[in-house]
């Protein structure tokens, strides 16, 4: 293939690469950051949605709060107004929320008060008489009737607020979806009683839904706490399980997604729906409503068609610019290439010309630019009248060559005959250093020997003196040990005696702290009484907020603003008593402390006394301890002295050995040197021996060469008269 075909190519893909990389790049991170914003803003949507209906359930919630408020504090109603006022505040409420359509409250059997026998199968009860009222607005008017399913709601009880998930149910003359918010009625006593709730109709959540196109063609779905569709764009799925109607939607995440809706967890994904034939962009976002632990979310599908429909287009518009740029540069590119391979072509010819013609080495390129081309063609001429003076050269050198052979390859004849005396008088020589190797080797090793033995006595003296060093070193160290524990034992009777003084100085302070706390348990005792005082206090207020809100309930509208005043003073006396019960078990958990320390007071007084005995015995023993260290002491400084004698003798030896061994290396040194000298004596004849073989074979090789030599410079010569110089 030409070159300029070659570079065209090369140039063209490397240019298609670089646009398409770049192209790639570009569109991918458009891509992702139309993305990325599609999914910001759909989770922003999501969470104003959730926001919003979580607001709708809370006022609902509110309404079941005050409701419950107030029947918490049912033992301060007469018995035989309780029932009636509860089903006149259940029943004022309802009418005043049109949007709700019932209330009702449970009661336990008996819990409210105490009469559930004398109101059996009358309104508002069952058989039982048990109290579970539920005025509602089923047949488009405010009707009262007893709540069927009460054992279910209350065994499902937690003692928390709740929102159930939605149910079928016949209302005003319809079928519609609702939802019932319940909030615990628990006593004085802390007791879960019952429940009162609010029956919801949330229809309008599936106006709500339907309203939600995000990008046209998007889907929104609202799912309660176990999947249960609330609202979906599509109404005949209201109420149905979202695995019956999502799951083709979510498939792989169909398990996860309601997972995280029943943990109230965010989650995104995208999955493709075959039913749309299109990629969904999904985002669940939770919420919770007032204190409830159940919560529901909100759905929302986006298409990714939809989406990315922009950067389609830039994607389109992209490739036919690119293509349009390629085929543009890729014609401009060939006609450059072929302008600019030109020279080379000129310069392969000439190459050839000479290489397949007669060898003329006169010829010269033509030099039409000053660019690299330029160059290439210059160097070339340069070259060329380079080889041709080489060749001329080597026509005139060859001659010479030839004369200087003959002449080499008659005095290599008479070189072989003096290398071979010489190689005859080497290996006379050779045999008589080979005896005198062998005498110098045997006194070495018996200098070695005597050596060997001056070591071992060395070792031996050198042993003992170690263990004479060890002994007077452990001897010293013993000293000082015994020096140190006496120093210690007198230090320790100071100590002693400071223990002495400080446990005395104990048993005193310990006795004033327990006179202390003697008072301070009178103290305790009067706390007490002024703690039963406040109880009276609370309970006092806690009636009187009673009073106030029933009179307040009998005031209606005008007796509201009183009932929360009413509501405040119940809380604040509830709040005094409950202080008033901890304050009162604190006191006695610390009058209970108190006797404890005193009872500890007393055995710690009698333990100080145990510690003063010990204290005095430990220092007279200490005081024997003492004087028996004194007579180790002066021992040790004896046994030292003695020591220190046989350690200046044993040096003396060892001295002397070390003289006897430095004077035997130095006589087995000089063995070693004369050794060495003989060996390489014997090394240099050897080798003197083998350079003399070496000799007359590289002279027979010499001579065979020169006749090579003679015929490649004949051959050398009609070679290079091939080339035209001239």
């Amino acid at each position: 293939m030409k070159i300029r075909i070659r570079l065209s190519i090369l140039v063209i893909a490397i240019m298609v690469a670089v646009i398409s990389v770049i192209s790639i790049i570009i569109l991918s991170r458009a891509s992702e950051m139309q993305t990325k914003t599609a999914i910001e803003s759909t989770t922003n949507m999501a969470n104003m949605y959730a926001t919003d209906l979580r607001r709708r359930f809370e006022n609902y919630m509110q309404t079941a709060i005050l409701l419950s408020q107030i029947m918490q504090d049912y033992e301060s109603v007469d018995l035989s107004q309780r029932r009636i006022r509860y089903n006149g505040i259940i029943r004022s409420v309802l009418a005043e929320n049109e949007s709700y359509l019932g209330i009702f409250t449970i009661w336990k059997s008996n819990a409210l008060d105490g009469r559930d026998a004398e109101f059996a199968n009358t309104a508002g009860t069952d058989e039982t008489g048990r109290y579970i009222s539920r005025y509602h607005r089923d047949s488009g008017i405010i009707a009262l009737s007893s709540f069927d399913a009460y054992n279910e709601v209350l065994e499902g009880a937690s003692g928390t607020m709740s929102i159930a998930n939605p149910v079928w149910r016949d209302a005003r003359g319809s079928t519609v979806l609702v939802v019932d918010v319940t909030v615990p009625i628990v006593s004085s006593r802390g007791e879960l009683v019952g429940l009162v709730g609010v029956n919801i109709d949330i229809s309008a959540m599936q106006d709500i839904v339907l309203g939600i196109k995000p990008y046209g063609t998007g889907i929104a779905t609202v799912y309660s706490n176990d999947g249960t569709v609330a609202a979906h764009n599509i109404p005949a799925r209201t109420g149905l399980h979202m695995i019956e109607t999502d799951a083709p939607l979510f498939k792989d995440y169909t398990y996860p997604a309601l997972e995280c809706i029943q943990q109230g967890k965010s989650l995104t994904f995208q999955e493709y729906s075959p039913a749309l034939d299109v990629d969904l962009q999904i985002i669940i976002e939770p919420f919770t409503v007032s204190q409830t632990t159940t919560p529901w979310s909100v759905m929302i599908a986006i298409p990714m068609d939809k989406v990315l429909e922009d950067i389609r287009a830039l994607t389109f518009f992209t490739i036919m610019l690119s293509l349009a740029a390629m085929i543009a540069t890729g014609v401009i590119i060939f006609f450059v290439v072929g302008r600019i391979a030109k020279p080379i072509v000129n310069v392969s010819r000439t190459l050839k010309d000479i290489s397949e013609g007669e060898g003329d080495l006169t010829k010269q390129i033509t030099i039409k630019s000053k660019d690299e081309i330029g160059d290439l063609a210059r160097y070339f001429n340069m070259t060329l009248e380079k080889i041709k003076e080489l060749v001329i050269t080597i026509k005139k050198q060859a001659v010479a060559l030839f004369n200087i052979g003959n002449d080499l390859s008659s005095n290599m004849t008479e070189t072989a005959a003096a290398i071979n005396q010489i190689t005859a008088n080497i290996q006379s020589i050779k045999g008589r250093i080979i005896n005198q190797s062998a005498s110098v080797t045997e006194t070495n090793a018996t200098m070695e020997q005597i050596l060997i033995n001056i070591n071992k006595l060395n070792e031996l003296i050198e042993q003992q003196s170690v263990n004479v060093s060890q002994s007077s070193s452990s001897i010293e160290q013993m000293l000082a040990n015994i020096q140190s524990v006496t120093q210690t034992l007198v230090k320790n009777a100071d100590n002693v005696r400071d223990l002495a003084n400080a446990s005395e100085i104990g048993h005193s302070g310990l006795q004033g702290v327990a006179a202390d706390i003697q008072e301070i348990a009178r103290e305790s005792e009067g706390l007490l009484e002024i703690n039963d005082v406040m109880k009276n206090i609370a309970s006092q207020t806690n009636l009187l907020s009673m009073n106030a809100a029933i009179e307040a309930a009998h005031a209606g509208e005008a007796g509201m603003g009183f009932a929360v005043v009413a509501d405040e003073i119940r809380k604040l006396a509830e709040s005094s008593g409950v202080q008033s019960k901890t304050i009162s078990e604190i006191l006695k958990k610390i009058k209970d402390a108190i006797d404890k320390i005193t009872k500890s007071t007393d055995g710690v007084l009698n333990k100080f006394e145990a510690i003063d005995s010990g204290v005095k015995t430990v220092s007279d023993q200490e005081e024997n301890i003492r004087s028996a260290m004194e007579e180790q002491n002066t021992g040790s400084q004896q046994i030292l002295e003695a020591v220190s004698q046989l350690n200046n003798i044993t040096q003396m030896v060892k001295s002397g050995s070390m003289e006897m061994l430095e004077g035997s290396k130095e006589v087995i040194q000089e063995s070693k040197n004369l050794e060495m000298v003989t060996q390489e004596i014997t090394d240099g004849m050897n080798e003197m021996a083998t350079g003399a073989e070496e000799i007359n074979v590289a002279v027979s090789e010499v001579n065979n060469i020169s006749g090579e030599n003679k015929e490649n410079i004949d051959i050398l010569v009609k070679e290079v008269s091939r080339f035209k110089v001239e």
